[in-house]
């Protein structure tokens, strides 16, 4: 998300007009406030100051954060922040279960912004222990694994964009931008299949970052606005890989603007029109396929680890901070996989 360059919006003027509230009645150089609201503001504006997360990670954390201080004004009207424990978190946590139908996923995200916050509220010695640290969401069952997407299946995703263009030829349906929109698209799906990118770092590359002497495209990791957390390199040394972004690149340079992926008037390409892309060569396979860019890199880490690839090298193509991320959430293995390694790998497993 950009951050817009005009007025701020409501709830960033409500967090400086509370900090600037607190620096009024104080001449500690450290902000400190028993109110539950206050010491929100107070973390909302050192992210806003310091930038460590995206804008729109910020403004996700206030509407949590502001949904537990108003729980917490109807419920406890006068409890203090020092005041909160673990049955207040418990008794928020079923409300948000109940009442508002907060799936297990959402729980998770309110349970990672609270233990942000009260750690923040710990170091400004405002609590003495951290009220969810040691809370835990139980799960009842662990979610069946979505089988990916096999190396054929992802051949076919690829042909259909050929298929596609030369049924809109044979209807008659297709127009003078035809061609350059099913080579941007067939060169999106590429990257997407090879190089596993994200649906925001498709958007983000510019024409200067595609080196065709080298191969390689320089890719602005996770994060929004001026703030970015890290770059990395992917790679299209294949010959198909150079042969897509060739023919695509040649069609580009009649258009004006900076972005590598855009529309046939130049504008760059939205996270909407990439998904709005994908659902349409969806909807013309047989049978239809519920592809994204996440399945997509989700096959891509997880084809590379069954190939047993060293886990630093898919972290690192990943463009993944930390190994546990690339192993939790990408790298899917289904029952069958798992017995079949464990027979290839146990010395014991032809004995038994």
């Amino acid at each position: 998300m950009q951050r817009s360059r005009g007025k701020p919006p409501l709830w960033e003027q409500q967090v400086v007009q509370t900090v600037r509230g607190i620096r009024s009645r104080t001449d500690r150089r450290s902000l400190k406030s028993s109110n539950v609201y206050e010491c929100l503001c107070i973390f909302i504006a050192d992210h806003l100051k310091n930038r460590a997360l995206s804008y729109e990670s910020i403004r996700n954390h206030f509407r949590h954060l502001s949904l537990f201080a108003r729980w917490l004004q109807q419920s406890h009207p006068r409890l203090s922040i020092a005041a909160v424990d673990a049955p207040c978190i418990r008794r928020y946590f079923s409300y948000l279960e109940q009442a508002r139908h907060y799936k297990r996923f959402s729980l998770q995200i309110v349970q990672v912004v609270l233990r942000r916050f009260f750690r923040s509220m710990q170091l400004r010695r405002l609590i003495r222990t951290n009220p969810v640290e040691e809370f835990r969401i139980q799960v009842k069952h662990k979610e069946a694994v979505r089988a990916l997407p096999s190396p054929f299946e992802l051949m076919r995703l690829l042909g259909s964009v050929s298929r596609h263009y030369q049924q809109l030829l044979t209807l008659r349906k297709a127009h003078k931008f035809s061609l350059f929109i099913h080579r941007r698209d067939l060169c999106i799906f590429s990257l997407c299949v090879a190089c596993g990118l994200r649906r925001a770092e498709l958007r983000r590359i510019q024409i200067a970052d595609v080196d065709f002497h080298q191969s390689t495209i320089r890719v602005a990791g996770k994060g929004a606005g001026r703030f970015t957390i890290r770059e990395r390199l992917a790679f299209f040394s294949h010959p198909f890989l150079q042969q897509v972004l060739h023919r695509y690149a040649k069609m580009r340079e009649a258009l004006p603007g900076i972005s590598f992926f855009c529309n046939w008037v130049g504008d760059p390409m939205t996270g909407r029109s990439i998904e709005a892309i994908f659902m349409t060569y969806n909807s013309f396979l047989r049978p239809p396929a519920p592809y994204n860019p996440t399945v997509l890199r989700k096959a891509f880490c997880t084809h590379l680890a069954h190939r047993k690839v060293n886990i630093s090298a898919i972290q690192v193509l990943m463009g993944h901070e930390k190994c546990e991320t690339t192993l939790q959430y990408y790298v899917q293995l289904s029952p069958e996989q798992v017995e079949q390694t464990w027979k290839e790998s146990n010395p014991y497993a032809h004995r038994l």
